[in-house]
């Protein structure tokens, strides 16, 4: 299965029903976004690969602009069997800090499945009269994590040498 949701500020438009939640570190956004004449500059990190029942953590840095709020416009997707909810949380930058965490919790399922993967596409936000600040995001701009399934199929051996040899 595969689901692409993107965000937009506070609007999530999902293409198809997605079982992932996060939690941030970051404080809720203020209603007066004080836009600054140079945007910040994002950029996040990610794992290559969890176990699931592992979160998946995307870490984001901006470097400038962190007088105000910020809300970052994020793609998010997914493929697999191994998320827990149905939301996605926001992502917000409170004024003053430089990192913020997105921490989307995978289940450990005990039903063997494929890898899957949760993929986080950070799109940049422009200056728009009214809209929130605006930011660039510095490459990569997508980050995907592998979720490794942890479960085995009945009668199934983990290969290694023989005790024969």
């Amino acid at each position: 299965m595969l689901i692409h949701a993107t965000r937009i500020g506070a609007l999530i438009v999902v293409a198809a029903t997605i079982a992932a939640f996060a939690t941030t570190t970051s404080a809720s956004p203020s209603a007066d976004v004080a836009v600054s004449a140079n945007p910040p500059v994002v950029s996040f990190t990610a794992p290559d690969s969890i176990t699931e029942g592992e979160p998946a953590v995307f870490t984001f840095s901006r470097v400038g602009g962190l007088s105000s709020d910020l809300a970052l416009n994020l793609d998010f997707f997914l493929e697999g069997q191994f998320l827990q909810d149905d939301e996605i949380g926001e992502l917000w930058f409170a004024a003053g800090e430089a990192e913020a965490v997105l921490s989307i919790p995978t289940e450990d399922d005990g039903t063997p499945e494929p890898d899957g993967y949760i993929g986080v596409h950070l799109q940049p936000r422009y200056y728009t009269p009214g809209a929130s600040q605006p930011y660039y995001p510095e490459s990569p701009v997508y980050l995907e994590v592998v979720v490794r399934d942890n479960d085995r199929p009945a009668g199934t051996t983990v290969a290694g040498p023989s005790p024969f040899d």
